[in-house]
């Protein structure tokens, strides 16, 4: 991290004239955008969970939209569960949508009721020189 790939999040910002790949948070975009040729040298603008909705998300698409100049960078939008027919078609109805067909896990569910539940049941001691504790027989 601050090679290759870097980071810029609140002020704080770990990266280097060689940073080819740098997260940021929508924020810092939109605060990056206000600039002019803020976006000078960027190949790509890859936005993930577009599927969570917020003003900050909306308005970056609507920006990402609205550039001008050339060149632009290409826009990826990525998301788990979103359908991407709307988002197409606000982009311009050319966009390319590779469908990547994902895997599910199985999940437990355990509650700390249950955790509790398993552990050994311990005696606890007070003393001058601290706190010890002894699995109860």
């Amino acid at each position: 991290v601050g090679g290759l790939v870097g980071y810029s999040v609140r002020g704080e910002a770990k990266r280097t004239p060689a940073t080819a790949v740098e997260y940021c948070t929508t924020g810092l975009v939109l605060r990056r955008l206000q600039e002019p040729g803020a976006l000078a040298g960027v190949s790509h603008v890859v936005v993930d969970e577009v599927h969570e909705r917020s003003a900050d998300c909306d308005l970056l698409l609507l920006f990402l939209r609205r550039l001008e100049g050339a060149p632009k960078p290409k826009i990826v939008l990525m998301s788990a569960t979103v359908d991407a027919a709307p988002l197409k078609d606000y982009f311009g109805g050319n966009a390319a949508v590779v469908d990547v067909p994902g895997r599910t896990f199985p999940v437990a569910v355990k509650f700390l009721e249950d955790a509790v539940r398993a552990l050994p049941a311990f005696d606890v001691a007070i003393g001058g020189a601290g706190a010890r504790a002894a699995p109860r027989p």
